[in-house]
């Protein structure tokens, strides 16, 4: 395949322009927790392959079996992320990391307390400067590319978006500050110790930073993500359902549990 042909280039970047669409290989399994498993069989394959793999890893809810399954492999010593080095998406703000409503709080519960790596990295939420936090985030990002893997989950409702990439969110953007979308608040602010103190935006990666992985792994479980899903795979490929760009990427696998496939079959 040439760079014309949607090649990823080896800095990771896809080929500009990009007038292709790529349909992704969508696995769908019987039910949540074999999603949760195929998940991190990628992950832990990604590692024992590459030890020194750089990985964007997703927060919310459907990637807490995955982390819970690659925790256990870490104990039982079947996989060492030690060489490893993990960008989180992204992370509200404002926010003190040291809430537990935090992301990066939810990183250490799931995931980070359990396992050592490299290098772990999560915008700062309690940065004074949302706009210069984005750029150093941006940079850093930036000097540890190539991204070998990203995996990513779908946001709640009609939003489709990945990452805080609400909607009107453009294939080309960056790390930067994004206002949430009120579907988003109405349904993660149900996480919130006190609902009612739930960011009014975060810090986010943008779609055209995901877009530069080698690989991307889009992870959906539940009758709630079925809209969402068949909108992203199927629809028009738009900035008002931004997970439809993923079908700019050559290399995309939809792991699907059967409730969230069920109208793209």
């Amino acid at each position: 395949m040439t760079a014309a042909e949607g090649e990823v280039r080896h800095d990771g970047r896809i080929p500009e322009p990009s007038s292709h669409t790529y349909p992704p290989e969508i696995v769908v399994l019987p039910n949540a927790g074999a999603v949760d498993a195929y998940a991190a069989n990628l992950v832990i394959k990604q590692v024992n392959t590459k030890p020194n793999s750089v990985l964007t890893l997703p927060t919310g809810n459907t990637p807490i079996g995955m982390y819970e399954l690659i925790t256990a492999s870490h104990q039982l010593g079947t996989v060492d992320l030690s060489r490893t080095t993990i960008f989180n998406l992204d992370e509200y703000h404002p926010i003190n990391p040291a809430s537990p409503d935090s992301y990066a709080s939810y990183m250490r519960r799931h995931l980070m307390d359990h396992v050592t790596v490299a290098e772990w990295h999560i915008p700062n939420g309690g940065a004074s400067n949302a706009d210069a936090e984005a750029e150093r985030y941006r940079e850093l990002l930036d000097e540890r590319q190539p991204v070998d893997l990203a995996v990513i989950s779908l946001g709640p409702g009609t939003t489709c978006h990945i990452a805080f990439n609400e909607r009107g969110s453009e294939p080309d953007s960056t790390v930067r500050y994004v206002t949430l979308d009120p579907q988003t608040m109405e349904t993660n602010s149900r996480l919130f110790e006190d609902p009612s103190q739930i960011p009014l935006g975060s810090l986010t990666q943008g779609i055209g930073d995901i877009l530069r992985a080698q690989r991307i792994i889009f992870i959906a479980k539940g009758a709630h993500k079925a809209w969402g899903v068949n909108r992203s795979f199927k629809g028009l490929v738009s900035s008002d359902a931004p997970a439809s760009f993923l079908r700019l990427h050559p290399r995309v696998t939809a792991v699907l549990d059967q409730e969230a496939a069920q109208y793209i079959r």
